[in-house]
């Protein structure tokens, strides 16, 4: 099951209580999905996925009395998904647009949404119809790919009064509604009452910044061992150059301790040596002899003179 089927699922066993909140749910099925008969003015409402027929069936049967129901028509395909159809009858379809204050082409009017409440019911209802979601693991992505640009217009500015930016672009005949945020996203599902599907990506999202955090970690680490490899080499380059020119014995006590402990211990941190030398000098005055050394070496390749 994918992510956008999880959250749907979720959505589907919840009810409203308020009729006022299931009319406006409906009418984001409705707005989504219908489609007026241009012969004889009758509403249908048609989706390849059962569970948005199936939820507002539900809703249709807690609006209107068991008697006037229109006609529901399930259908499995080939591959085994079942599709989902309302038809309702030119009166049925009357009385509902009335309900769900909409005119012939579907267009709702504020009414529809003044509450808070019927706000989030109505994105509900747009979500179960054109929404999907890329699994957490992947990706952040939320939309809603709308049929018209009123629509995505509409929706954007009902997101955008729950504090939650969406941006608008045109694919092909659909304009679609999206955000990429994960905070944003997480905010959203939880104003749709998808909490399970919520607190799964929630989870996504720690699991991810803990494993950024240790790559990072490990990358910062291998870094500096890398660093400290190179310097280690040059630094034994320096000591054998010093070696074959004019030996060690000229060099001061300290000089000659340190390129013997590089020596012995050619991958050790400065850490490392501090702690063979028998911690008788700390980091900084191994790494400034380390230093000395090669600036002698250097010297003596350019053919000057060492005051050591």
């Amino acid at each position: 099951m994918n992510f956008t089927t999880k959250v749907k699922t979720e959505l589907l066993e919840d009810i409203p209580s308020a009729r006022h909140c299931r009319i406006a749910e409906l009418g984001g099925i409705v707005r989504s999905l219908g489609k007026i008969s241009d012969e004889d003015n009758h509403l249908e409402i048609f989706s390849d996925n059962n569970l948005v027929i199936k939820k507002a069936e539900k809703l249709l049967k807690k609006i209107f009395p068991v008697d006037n129901i229109a006609k529901i028509i399930y259908d499995i395909k080939r591959s085994g998904k079942e599709s989902g159809k309302i038809v309702f009858t030119p009166d049925q379809t009357e009385e509902l647009l009335t309900i769900l204050k909409m005119n012939a082409k579907l267009v709702v009017k504020p009414l529809l949404y003044t509450m808070t409440c019927c706000k989030r019911a109505y994105l509900r209802g747009v979500f179960l119809s054109l929404g999907t979601l890329t699994d957490p693991n992947k990706d952040y992505h939320f939309e809603l790919s709308c049929p018209d640009e009123i629509l995505a217009g509409e929706l954007q500015e009902i997101i955008s009064e729950f504090d939650v930016e969406s941006k608008v672009v045109r694919r092909r005949y659909k304009f679609v509604v999206y955000i990429k945020d994960s905070e944003k996203i997480s905010e959203l599902l939880s104003l749709l009452g998808a909490q399970v599907a919520m607190m799964e990506l929630e989870n996504v999202k720690i699991l991810k910044e803990v494993r950024n955090q240790v790559n990072r970690q490990v990358n910062c680490d291998s870094a500096n061992i890398n660093k400290a490899l190179t310097a280690s080499r040059k630094q034994l380059e320096d000591i054998s150059f010093l070696r074959e020119k004019t030996g060690l014995e000229g060099l001061s006590e300290e000089l000659v301790e340190t390129a013997l402990l590089r020596e012995k211990y050619p991958e050790a941190t400065l850490a490392e040596l501090v702690m063979y030398n028998g911690e008788t000098v700390g980091k900084s005055g191994i790494n400034h002899r380390l230093k000395k050394l090669s600036d002698i070496a250097e010297k003596l390749r350019r053919g000057e003179k060492n005051d050591y």
